[in-house]
């Protein structure tokens, strides 16, 4: 859907966070007048970006498939996913995507390279010995390239709505349209609760710049 970052060297080797980084703070009383608010730290805005993008596109992908049927869900993948990506990154003053697990993309776009895909591999194996998808997480300060103050990156899982398009079963009017978008889709044959790949947020060191 996105595409991922350039062929960076990896970072040294990161422990993955034994549980997902909470997605909402405690809600806060209003500032008095005049008191100077600090800015969200740049882990706040990483959370903060891939949660707005997950729940747009989530939201925005139902009200496809209601209006227009289950196969526009393909077409809004491919036609509108980097619109609200744009977005998003543009609001929060992030760069962010979506990576696949090795060998398993759907967009030649979103294969998982450098530093994401040494985590896509770590990842993965957490959830081979029995870890959620949900709760790998992973907060990069260390070995990021200049003007990067922070990496963060967590995995997606794959739900019973994902089996649609992503499943083993998948209805003839999906799969030709995953035909026409996606000639060489790899992105098949999942199960629920199987790592689905990576969502991640780049966020620069100077506020106001996008990395």
């Amino acid at each position: 859907m996105l595409a991922a970052c350039g062929s960076e060297p990896a970072p040294a080797p990161v422990a993955v966070e034994p549980g997902p980084v909470p997605e909402t703070a405690p809600e806060a009383t209003a500032p008095a007048p005049g008191t100077v608010v600090a800015a969200p730290d740049a882990q706040a805005r990483a959370q903060a970006a891939m949660k707005d993008f997950a729940e747009r596109l989530r939201g925005r992908l139902r009200e496809a498939m209601t209006r227009d049927g289950a196969p526009a869900a393909v077409d809004f993948c491919h036609l509108e996913a980097p619109r609200i990506a744009e977005q998003v990154m543009a609001e929060h003053g992030v760069r962010l995507g979506r990576v696949a697990v090795p060998g398993r993309n759907r967009n030649p776009g979103n294969v998982a390279e450098g530093w994401l895909q040494e985590l896509a591999v770590s990842f993965q194996a957490a959830v081979d010995t029995g870890g959620a998808p949900e709760a790998q997480v992973a907060v990069l300060r260390e070995d990021v390239p200049p003007g990067i103050e922070l990496r963060m990156a967590r995995g997606i899982r794959v739900e019973a709505a994902c089996l649609m398009c992503h499943g083993d079963n998948i209805a003839p009017e999906i799969a030709a349209r995953l035909a026409e978008h996606y000639p060489g889709d790899r992105a098949t044959g999942f199960k629920e609760g199987d790592l689905r790949g990576l969502i991640w947020a780049e966020v620069p060191a100077n506020p106001g710049t996008t990395p």
